[in-house]
């Protein structure tokens, strides 16, 4: 019995290699979420851009602290629907090539915060969208 729980252990603890993990994983660029959002020959690609614009839109909001961080995007209410926003993005992205190899979630959020600044000082250089876009 007593051999059988080592060479059970052993082999549990060396199969552990076969189940690593693979390599660090990507993220998707910018470019990369423009042409899935852009593509309009299914409702599949359009389904996962408006849930993955809704996933950072919804982990900005959960991450925000009140007191350290200050909101840079400010939905005005009644907000348009995701796929407009999304239709946006894609457009600000034709117009901002520089991002198209930034993470997608980090350019996204830019985008929001052009998009929907907050207050009327939006323009101010101390204002938190002016720092996050430079």
């Amino acid at each position: 019995m007593k051999k059988i729980t080592i060479a059970l252990t052993s082999l549990w603890i060396f199969s552990g290699a076969t189940f690593a993990a693979p390599d660090t994983p990507k993220v998707i660029s910018t470019q990369e979420l423009a042409g899935v959002c852009g593509d309009q020959s299914s409702p599949t690609p359009q389904i996962y851009c408006d849930i993955y614009g809704q996933g950072v839109y919804d982990g900005y909001l959960v991450t925000r602290h009140p007191k350290n961080d200050p909101d840079f995007i400010c939905v005005v209410q009644p907000a348009p629907t995701r796929r407009e926003v999304m239709n946006q993005f894609v457009d600000w992205i034709k117009a901002n090539p520089r991002y198209d190899t930034a993470p997608a979630a980090d350019t996204f959020l830019r985008f929001l915060a052009v998009r929907f600044p907050c207050g009327s000082s939006a323009q101010s250089p101390n204002n938190a969208v002016n720092k996050i876009i430079r």
